[in-house]
């Protein structure tokens, strides 16, 4: 398996179209790639495993993250989340004497919920597309490089202490003696098995079953939608709220500034006359019990 080329597009720091010339010649046999820290080397590596191995890719920063997750978080920060992220990865390879060119295409888009962000496969073999291929690229991939061998073939200079060490490098170099052998044909029967019978439970389902899920799930989708749109209208009304907030303040003030506050006064010194005029009142009668009582006697 030769390397010829590798085009990102929007993939991690690789804002836009990029193609890498990764072909070689006997002069030149070596590609080195150097950069400072965050120059994307790790970046490029990532992608080369990505584009090969998808979900089961051993990428560097992808952790825990759920594989959808991971698609969503690879996209560009400098583009606007409806834009396509792409790998695409040209290589030969010879069976016997016939050498034949394969195109390697993985695309995806950030869904709304990023956790359901898919990707899609696609082969070409000489220039042309092959459906079959296409759909079980994950089996066919293993022909070419297998997954579990991929250290040996993929890795930066920050791998090598560890590729060199003598203990750490152990398990790696059994794995791969094993696969070479073919001594992971039992596990890799297993894995097979377990997916021909998901398969036939996938195809034994009852078909309005099947249809009731994609109903269920264009509703879910159509009720995304309607709570996004929601969700951008209570912005606007909050944001509208805000501003009517501010003329509602704003005009209190000028209320005030234009003497407004002297009319509350008016209303409380007239409220104390009348109070004052009830108590006047309280003792002027007060004085004409005592006038017509024994006080004029006195």
């Amino acid at each position: 398996m030769l390397l010829q080329s590798l085009t990102l597009h929007n993939f991690g720091i690789y804002k836009g179209t990029h193609t890498v010339d990764l072909t070689v010649s006997n002069d030149k046999p070596v590609i080195l790639f150097g950069g400072l820290n965050g120059g994307g080397k790790t970046t490029f590596l990532d992608a080369l495993q990505l584009v090969l191995y998808g979900k089961h890719a051993k990428c560097s920063n992808r952790g825990n993250l759920a594989y959808g997750t991971y698609l969503a978080s690879t996209l560009n920060r400098y583009v606007v989340k409806t834009e396509q992220v792409s790998l695409e990865l040209t290589f030969s390879h010879t069976t016997g004497t016939e050498a034949q060119t394969f195109t390697v295409r993985r695309e995806w888009k950030v869904a709304k919920q990023v956790e359901n962000s898919k990707d899609k496969v696609t082969v070409s073999c000489n220039g042309e597309h092959d459906q079959y291929i296409s759909e079980h690229w994950d089996e066919f991939v293993n022909e070419f490089i297998p997954m579990s061998l991929s250290d040996l073939f993929f890795f930066d200079g920050e791998k090598i202490e560890n590729l060199a060490h003598p203990e750490r490098s152990n398990e790696l170099i059994k794995t791969g003696i094993e696969n070479l052998l073919g001594l992971d044909l039992l596990s890799q029967l297993h894995l097979d098995l377990n997916n021909i019978e998901r398969k036939r439970k996938a195809e034994n389902l009852d078909t309005s079953v099947i249809e009731k899920v994609e109903t269920c799930e264009a509703d879910i989708e159509a009720n995304n939608d309607i709570i996004e749109a929601l969700s951008v209208e209570i912005a606007k009304l909050q944001n509208q709220q805000g501003k009517i907030n501010v003329d509602i303040n704003k005009a209190r003030q000028k209320v005030r500034d234009s003497g407004a506050h002297l009319i509350e006064e008016r209303d409380q010194i007239r409220f104390e006359l009348g109070a004052i005029a009830q108590k006047l009142k309280d003792n002027l009668q007060q004085r004409v019990k005592l006038d017509s009582g024994i006080g004029r006697l006195a």
